[in-house]
């Protein structure tokens, strides 16, 4: 998995991402995610692209879970909810752009949309919701997250809220 854009360079990529700003990461199909049935991508693993695209967001941000462990803190998932929409197969190549819709206190949600390529038009084949929950590792219990954190996050709320008031 590699990132393919981010930033206002990414928006364009498909135009169902409502983020100005969303990461976009790319990577290739390949065997192992198939069903050991039918020869297309298995459901879960959709749900493991969906993980290791908001890890991999976490490091373009400079949040690497071993860094995280060492401030004592970690992303644990909550929620995921997934829309499965089409199906995709070996040999495909799979973009995946992720934003965050909003944050709480303790928590965010963050969006993932993944879509393939046939002759140039974008066939988007899930969406996901994730509700990630920042941990204190010591206690086992919520925390609140940093400034730093939110900043870093850029949620769509705060863009939406940016472009309202300077209306």
């Amino acid at each position: 998995m590699r990132l393919l854009a981010q930033g206002t360079n990414a928006a364009g990529l498909h135009p169902e991402i409502p983020h100005p700003r969303p990461m976009v990461f790319e990577w290739t199909v390949d065997g192992t995610d198939l069903s050991q049935t039918v020869a297309h991508v298995n459901n879960v693993t959709y749900l493991q692209w969906v993980d290791q695209v908001a890890e991999r967001a976490g490091e373009v941000l400079g949040h690497t879970r071993a860094h995280l462990a060492e401030i004592n803190r970690m992303w644990f998932v909550a929620r995921h909810e997934i829309d499965y929409l089409a199906e995709s197969f070996e040999g495909d190549v799979v973009q995946a752009a992720t934003w965050i819709i909003d944050r709480r206190r303790s928590s965010c949600r963050r969006a993932t949309m993944m879509w393939t390529r046939h002759e140039s038009e974008a066939r988007t084949i899930a969406r996901a919701v994730s509700t990630w929950t920042w941990i204190d590792l010591e206690r086992r219990r919520p925390a609140r997250m940093p400034e730093n954190i939110i900043r870093l996050l850029d949620p769509l709320e705060s863009v939406h809220s940016s472009n309202e008031s300077s209306s």
